[in-house]
């Protein structure tokens, strides 16, 4: 999560529901997946939902701009196991090689 008094921003975030608060569509995206909106890593959460629009509403010829956004952010520890389970699987064939 960001620090007191800092903006969170993209890069801190494992995925982001968007809900249309006009028709009720729910959709998960995942960071990388906003990329086509312009978004990148150090993209603040605050700034998405003027980005975002529904796309069922757009295709119905509404706005689709009425968005709530909720934002699922990286915990440390997960991120601290899956950094050391990466690791863990580079040094496994750096032993093998090492010792043939």
């Amino acid at each position: 999560m960001a620090l007191p008094g800092k903006e969170a921003t993209i890069a801190e975030v494992v995925s982001i529901a968007v809900e249309c608060i006009d028709c009720g569509r729910n959709r998960w995206w995942k960071p990388a997946e906003l990329r086509r909106f312009g978004v990148t890593a150090q993209t603040p959460l605050a700034a998405l939902s003027g980005r975002l629009r529904c796309s069922a509403c757009r295709a119905d010829g509404l706005p689709g701009a009425a968005v709530s956004i909720q934002a699922a952010f990286i915990d440390e520890r997960q991120q601290r196991r899956a950094e050391a389970r990466m690791l863990g699987e580079r040094e496994v064939p750096l032993e093998r090689s090492r010792r043939a």
